[in-house]
């Protein structure tokens, strides 16, 4: 078994907290093995934050990197970029098939709370290479596929584990580098008004009715509001906003979702549409500086800040 350690700086990453990646043979636990345990995490011995790799030269050494996982993670929070589809079941099943007990860490899947903002802001793909470039990363490293394409079973020893490795590495700098990516995309979905802090949490649309729920840095006054094509009620830091939509084209390739425009407020939605409307979703993807003006406008109509 090869093992690799580099100290690690990173901003983001708590003492209790551990950053895990792994790379595999395949995608089928059943069958795959692990090659690769990744993890960033806090050495109380060396008072020192490192990346710790371990390399499976064979199959045969697979049941040491799983020892070495659960050893590792022991009373951690785990921080993973697709870890509850995909890591933390693998690791489970590999530790079944090994007889070895499985084990249920806590675990932040930064990947679970991006999709469910996708409506919110647009991103390239949910891809980890596209993510990180929020965060300014731009990678050169090779593709997992095509590392992963040389580990196959015809391969008795793997003797090349250093373009793994350094995919590996990438993706767990990667991951503690987006680790408060929830902060950047709620402070982009965000406005101020006197003391408060206020962000889009989330959004749907029913038939003609799109709710948005919001959510306060400080607790306001318990309350409920209604207009012609709105109602918004607050319970202390949540506030619901509930407003009339309607369906139909915004240009002559695109359409989405608009309201009538009571609030006067300027359209920052991409098309030039009817002044008396403002669009609420176009092309699948909110229209959140709109929605956002609009929450703004009515708390400061309606409340005393």
């Amino acid at each position: 078994m090869l093992c690799v350690r580099y100290p690690f700086y990173g901003k983001n990453l708590k003492k209790d907290e551990c950053i895990l990646d792994i790379e595999t043979t395949g995608l089928d636990p059943k069958r795959d093995k692990l090659v690769v345990l990744g993890l960033i995490y806090f050495d109380y011995k060396k008072n020192k934050f490192y990346i710790d790799q371990y390399f499976s030269k064979n199959d045969e050494e697979e049941i040491k990197l799983l020892q070495i996982y659960k050893e590792k993670i022991n009373d951690k929070k785990l921080i993973t970029y697709n870890g509850e589809i995909f890591d933390l079941p693998f690791l489970n099943i590999r530790l079944i098939e090994n007889k070895l007990e499985p084990v249920w860490p806590e675990n932040v899947d930064i990947y679970k709370f991006i999709k469910s903002k996708r409506k919110l802001i647009e991103f390239e793909s949910m891809k980890l290479s596209d993510i990180e470039k929020i965060v300014g990363i731009e990678r050169n490293d090779p593709s997992r596929y095509k590392v992963i394409s040389k580990l196959n079973d015809k391969i008795e020893i793997r003797n090349n584990p250093w373009p793994i490795l350094i995919h590996n590495k990438n993706d767990l700098i990667a991951t503690e580098a987006i680790s408060n990516l929830d902060e950047i995309i709620n402070d982009k979905l965000s406005f101020k008004i006197k003391n408060y802090k206020i962000h889009l949490d989330s959004a749907y649309i029913d038939k003609d009715i799109g709710y948005f729920e919001f959510l306060s840095d400080k607790s306001l006054e318990s309350s409920l509001f209604q207009g012609e094509n709105y109602s918004f009620l607050i319970r202390e830091t949540l506030i619901k906003l509930k407003i009339m939509v309607l369906y139909g084209k915004l240009s002559k390739n695109s359409s989405g979702f608009v309201t009538v425009n009571n609030f006067k407020l300027k359209n920052k939605g991409k098309y030039d549409i009817n002044k008396n409307l403002i669009s609420i979703m176009e092309d699948g993807i909110y229209s959140c500086e709109n929605i956002l003006n609009i929450m703004k406008f009515l708390i400061e109509k309606n409340l005393d800040l």
